[in-house]
């Protein structure tokens, strides 16, 4: 106030000595504020009359913004920094990701802020780029990270894994260590995760328990209670218990009947097909085992598959049995048996005497239409003969049913009535 007082002084004396127009001038001090009415009340430039937002005027010399508590730029506010946009980020970072400019301000303490700007922090699973290198999420594991699978946030429970993206119930696959692996609060075979898998050396765990699975070692692999070895638990029936052995009935079983060997021993001392075990089992290609002996059981190779001398229909063993397409072993000759498809299906034509369907003696009465009963072959006259003469049907594929066939002349056409002249009496 003692500046203002000299200085108002000042511009007294210089009125009243010189007058208005002696061209008196005063230097402005920088430091305090003088009231104007016009830029010619403060001395000429630099200084300028500025206003208040309340009206008032002072003077003021305009320099740049600072954070002074002062209206540094003479527009009448204090402390209104540019509006230029500020980013104190790293360089690259700005615009990128979530970065963005801010607008600067002044603090409490006198320091430039930049308020608004956001720039980058430690990136976070949450689908944006939050340390704005471009990428998104980047780190994460979402192929097989149980708090993010697949995508961010997607939380596998306690008992799933996160397995290709996907929460995946977790499976016990150690069946031997005593430890409830997925946590489902089962352990070992008592879980059914490890159904069918390994529950140690000749052991596999089957319905919630320990089976025997090796059943040729000599040793209760189960530990079951009473000890029970190899083929005597009921585990290992229908198993292995050794090359070319199985376990039947609670012992040991001959399972190969070619190779030579007394596969089951010491249960018995009999090899292959002398074995009762080896009864209507193979005894390698066309042969199967029958009354402790190899028999015939394919007909139609050309093979004596069981070594007797004799091949296919020759065979007794071959009795009955398919000798090929529409072919039946009757005795020890081969048999015509299908009469309707053009073949000769048990090989008996010679030169000029064909053997093929009707032609052929073994077809006499028999079917000469496939799945047809109203037509049947007559060898006499080698041919195939309508017998069916009342169902309107033309039986025999010759275009004529029924009286209408010559075939049907003299047979039932309706009860006391046969067929005569290509009709059927009324």
């Amino acid at each position: 106030m003692k500046a203002l007082y000299f200085f108002s002084l000042a511009l007294l004396l210089c009125g009243v000595l010189f007058g208005a127009a002696s061209g008196c001038a005063v230097e402005f001090p920088d430091d305090l504020p003088y009231s104007c009415a016009e830029d010619g009340d403060c001395g000429g430039s630099p200084h300028v009359c500025a206003a208040l937002p309340d009206g008032r005027k002072y003077c003021c010399k305009p320099e740049r913004e600072a954070c002074n508590n002062l209206d540094d730029d003479c527009n009448g506010m204090v402390d209104d920094l540019s509006d230029e946009p500020c980013y104190t980020g790293p360089d690259g970072t700005q615009g990128m990701g979530i970065c963005r400019t801010g607008k600067p301000s002044c603090s409490s303490a006198g320091t430039v802020l930049c308020l608004g700007e956001v720039t980058p922090t430690n990136e976070v699973c949450n689908g944006k780029d939050d340390d704005c290198d471009g990428a998104v999420d980047e780190g994460f594991d979402f192929q097989t990270g149980r708090n993010n699978c697949g995508r961010c946030d997607t939380v596998c429970a306690a008992t799933e894994d996160c397995v290709a993206g996907q929460c995946t119930r977790r499976r016990e696959t150690a069946c031997a260590n005593g430890v409830d692996d997925d946590g489902d609060g089962s352990t070992d075979c008592a879980d059914a995760d490890c159904n069918s898998l390994s529950c140690g050396d000749g052991c596999t765990c089957l319905g919630g328990r320990k089976a025997e699975s090796a059943c040729g070692n000599g040793v209760s692999d189960d530990e079951d209670n009473p000890a029970l070895i190899d083929c005597e638990d009921p585990d290992c029936e229908s198993r292995e218990c050794g090359a070319g052995c199985v376990c039947a009935s609670g012992r040991r079983s001959e399972g190969d009947c070619t190779n030579g060997v007394n596969d089951d021993a010491p249960e018995d001392t009999l090899t292959d097909c002398a074995d009762p075990d080896c009864v209507e089992k193979s005894c390698g290609d066309g042969c199967v085992c029958r009354n402790n002996i190899k028999a015939e059981d394919l007909c139609d190779d050309g093979v004596d598959n069981d070594g007797d001398g004799r091949t296919d229909c020759q065979d007794s063993d071959c009795n009955n049995k398919v000798c090929g397409l529409g072919c039946l072993c009757a005795g020890t000759t081969r048999k015509e048996v299908a009469c309707y498809d053009g073949l000769d299906n048990d090989g008996d034509s010679v030169p000029g005497t064909p053997r093929t369907d009707c032609q052929d003696p073994d077809c006499n009465n028999e079917q000469c239409v496939s799945g047809e009963n109203g037509a049947r072959c007559y060898f006499s006259e080698t041919r195939c003969r309508e017998i069916t003469c009342n169902d309107t049907s033309d039986n025999d594929g010759d275009g004529l049913a029924d009286c209408a066939d010559p075939d049907c002349n003299g047979q039932t056409c309706r009860p006391s009535r046969t067929c005569s002249s290509g009709v059927c009496p009324p």
